[in-house]
């Protein structure tokens, strides 16, 4: 129980939460780990539970009818995934995969419902959570919307190292082994495409790779505002 109060207060979501309501949370808490390539949940599923991230991150990945790919979002501790049931019973709309050892806290939908009833305060903090979320979602989407594929690149890059990065003296480690690939697809670009604008980027010294991790450089002149 102690191990589970202190997981659960690394959270942002249960951040000043009383003990009381920690210890009533780990009651119906049941933490699982998940390997590299392993599903959470699949796309179309209608699911009954609820993710808390622990460790590890994971890739939320939507496929159409041609079997394409697009990478929504790459996830991480602290984040939320299966709230909408909440709300209503709906299919998933993308697929949750492990792009590394994860470890997730797991509720049941009841379970949840039980807690949110009895404590009206958590109710509000979820609601403040998926706002917050969902605003993101919009901003980043309204800010890459119609640029070249050099530059939607670039936009993410900064975002993965706002959300995933590490500092160095000389630049930030982007702390996600992605590949060529899985960059295409959360851009909504082809991998020839990406391919080319990393080669350009890389010899604007503004990215570049240390150990299989990209790197953003540091350069006075560059700055996210530059596109926004």
């Amino acid at each position: 129980m102690k191990h589970c109060i202190i997981c659960l207060q690394e959270l942002d979501l249960f951040q000043g939460l009383k003990r009381e309501q920690l210890t009533d949370l780990c009651q119906c808490t049941q933490r699982k780990r998940f390997c590299k390539g392993d599903y959470l949940f699949h796309q179309g599923e209608i699911t009954s539970t609820i993710y808390l991230i622990k460790s590890g991150k994971l890739k939320l990945v939507q496929t159409d009818q041609e079997g394409h790919n697009t990478i929504l979002d790459i996830c991480g501790p602290g984040e939320v995934l299966g709230e909408m049931s909440l709300y209503r019973e709906q299919n998933e709309p993308s697929s949750a995969i492990a792009m590394e050892e994860l470890y997730a806290c797991c509720f049941n939908k009841l379970q949840f419902e039980s807690l949110i009833k009895r404590d009206p305060s958590f109710a509000l903090r979820i609601i403040a959570y998926l706002g917050q979320k969902r605003y993101e979602t919009l901003l980043r989407t309204g800010k890459e919307t119609g640029l070249p594929v050099k530059e939607r690149l670039l936009q993410l890059f900064y975002r993965l190292a706002e959300e995933h990065g590490r500092t160095t003296p000389t630049a930030t480690l982007i702390d996600l082994k992605i590949t060529q690939q899985e960059l295409a697809e959360m851009i909504g670009s082809s991998r020839v495409m990406v391919v080319q604008a990393l080669k350009e980027l890389k010899a604007a010294n503004i990215i570049g790779r240390e150990n299989k991790y990209f790197i953003l450089k540091n350069d006075p002149c560059l700055s996210a505002h530059t596109f926004t």
